[in-house]
């Protein structure tokens, strides 16, 4: 259930306000952002990706941010997004409550709900605290902190992720919580104690709790951990509740936000300790799947975040099979994934304590794909030679490769699994086909999961150059409506950016570019116009260089439609006079467009008049 107004309940001018009254230098630099001044720019290391030279540039007169390394750009809304893991909604709640503006609700129940969460919310909070002083101060305490200490966790982690006791008493927290004012019905609502027979009894006890928090940081359940072999499971964690649950939540995704930007991946790994242990060795990109199969709100909650996955197993593979469901999920988010294996009896904790971070780091970068992880496990463990292993060895391999989205990688990887495996080429791609595997024209990635970047035509130059003039200078659209369609562009992204343009130009006001930003949704997009209007000053008769574009394109255009005219002609076996009067007709309306014969116009410098 969300607790927050819809979108479109927030009118458009109080998003506006919000944006205009959130100074994007102020707020880059409260989410810990070392700006330095640069001209009339501020620039800084991106936390995006990792660089050594700054190229994050921040323009105080614009309010935009642009980096030139990794080409991410858009305005104050679009990087606490970004930066934070937030959703537009949650941005805009966050920056409004900043400047303390009110937003408007849906409805009685639906503000309702709102104060219903936050008491629930109230309480966990509370919870935590109330947990994290028995670890530190009480004496029954002691059992647990001999444990931790023992797997060589430090008082400074132990803060941090605020690791908390519950002690052997049944209804402890019961009796403390209703001291303070909350119900028994709202520690039900959030899974802190049981309704049993013999009346309200906490459900944790005598355990060591880690709180579980969302992406956002909010805590939203626990997981405990016992302290004696009888005290059985040997991990507990929350039940779902209206706060809490486990198909979307990765354990200390709100602490490796950052770092999962600059690393560009993230290590999921299988516990807390895991998690605990390597962000206190320095390794900060990594979750915990908190013994959960991976779910699609888990894929699409990683994938706003990193384009790749490296799972971190221990030498125990027994659990891999079942796994592979969930990993699948992850190639569906078009993320990459990647199998980092752990010598046997070893986990990420005892292995970075026995062999230092730099040896972990070495593995996981050495982490092997999906794919060659499935076939080598294979032919390690199993009579590879027997029909109905390969068999079913070739199934399971085509049910991955079925998730790949890259053209490029899956055609590799059929060729490498058909090697490996012994069989033709043609016996994967049956499979595949046999399975409902249709070829899509998906583009192919760069190694930061990125689309590779295409060379220009001398059309798209020329599209290119108008919009980035519009960009710059919106008072141009309502002429630039009455000589061009919209629809004639031929480049994809500039075709939707013309779109977005053509559409906004309605009421007679110059239109907001920083409403445009908001309202794409599109993070490329958002970057290019970032880049645009961050681009050096624009040249000094902007009106000549659009008449120049708008010449060259509706040329462009008039050889389509003759082409077209052509076409139907072949197709139709239309009149051949018709047809003539037509070709003329288009012709001497490209030469008007000149005063000339305009010959092939790909002979014309397409870059001319650029700054």
């Amino acid at each position: 259930m969300n607790r927050s107004p819809k979108r479109n309940h927030v009118p458009r001018e109080t998003i506006d306000e919000i944006r205009s009254r959130s100074d994007i230098v102020e707020v880059i630099s409260e989410c810990g952002i070392v700006l330095r001044p640069a001209g009339r720019n501020f620039k800084a290391l991106c936390p995006f990706h990792n660089e050594k030279t700054p190229s994050f540039t921040v323009s105080v007169e614009k309010q935009i941010f642009y980096c030139f390394g990794c080409q991410t750009g858009g305005n104050v809304i679009s990087f606490v997004q970004k930066h934070e893991g937030k959703s537009f909604l949650e941005t805009i709640e966050w920056l409004a409550e900043r400047q303390n503006i009110i937003l408007p609700t849906q409805d009685r129940r639906e503000s309702a709900n709102r104060k219903r969460f936050t008491a629930l919310e109230d309480l966990n909070r509370f919870a935590v605290e109330y947990y994290h002083r028995q670890l530190l101060t009480e004496r029954a305490s002691t059992p647990a902190m001999q444990y931790l200490k023992r797997r060589g966790v430090q008082p400074k982690t132990l803060r941090s992720f605020q690791l908390g006791y519950a002690t052997s008493g049944r209804r402890e927290f019961v009796k403390v919580a209703t001291g303070k004012g909350f119900t028994i019905q709202q520690l039900i609502d959030v899974g802190l104690i049981k309704d049993e027979d013999k009346g309200p009894q906490d459900r944790f006890w005598n355990r060591i709790l880690f709180p579980i928090q969302n992406e956002r940081g909010v805590p939203v359940g626990f997981g405990g951990r016992a302290l004696s072999e009888d005290h059985q499971p040997k991990y507990l964690n929350s039940p779902a509740t209206t706060l809490y649950d486990k198909s979307n939540v990765l354990y200390n995704l709100d602490k490796a936000r950052q770092s999962l930007y600059k690393q560009q991946r993230v290590l999921l790994v299988e516990g807390y300790m895991d998690v605990l242990m390597l962000h206190q060795s320095g390794i900060e990109h990594v979750v915990a799947s908190s013994g959960t199969s991976l779910s699609e709100n888990h894929a699409r909650l990683l994938k706003r975040f990193v384009p790749e996955v490296v799972i971190v197993y221990d030498g125990d593979t027994s659990g891999f099979q079942a796994a592979q469901r969930g990993l699948h999920r992850l190639l569906a988010e078009d993320l990459r994934v990647r199998i980092a294996l752990l010598p046997a009896g070893e986990d990420p904790d005892s292995f970075t304590r026995q062999h230092g971070v730099d040896a972990f780091t070495e593995l996981t970068d050495k982490a092997i794909n999906l794919i060659e992880f499935q076939i080598q496990s294979a032919i390690q463990n199993r009579d590879i030679r027997r029909v109905d292993v390969k068999t079913q060895v070739v199934k399971e391999v085509t049910e991955t490769l079925l998730n790949l989205k890259n053209r490029v990688e899956r055609s590799e990887y059929i060729k490498y699994a058909a090697k490996e495996l012994h069989v033709d080429e043609r016996v994967l791609w049956d499979e595949l086909k046999n399975a409902g595997f249709k070829e899509t024209s998906a583009p192919r990635q760069t190694s930061r999961g990125k689309a590779a970047p295409q060379k220009l035509s001398a059309r798209a130059l020329i599209e290119h150059q108008l919009i980035e003039a519009l960009i710059q200078n919106p008072a141009l659209l309502p002429y630039v409506k009455t000589q061009f369609d919209a629809q004639h562009f031929t480049e994809p992204r500039f075709a939707r950016i013309a779109q977005l343009l053509w559409e906004a130009d309605t009421d007679g006001e110059q239109v907001d570019i920083q409403t445009l930003i908001n309202d794409s949704g599109d993070e490329a997009l958002n970057a290019f116009v970032s880049n645009a209007l961050l681009r050096r000053t624009p040249p000094p008769n902007l009106q000549a260089r659009v008449e120049g574009c708008l010449k060259k394109l509706r040329n462009f255009h008039l050889q389509d439609l003759e082409q077209r005219v052509r076409s139907h002609a072949r197709a139709e076996g239309a009149d051949e006079i018709e047809i003539l009067e037509q070709l003329m007709k288009l012709a001497n309306e490209r030469r008007a467009l000149h005063g000339r014969d305009v010959g092939d116009t790909h002979d014309e410098n397409p870059n001319e008049g650029r700054s």
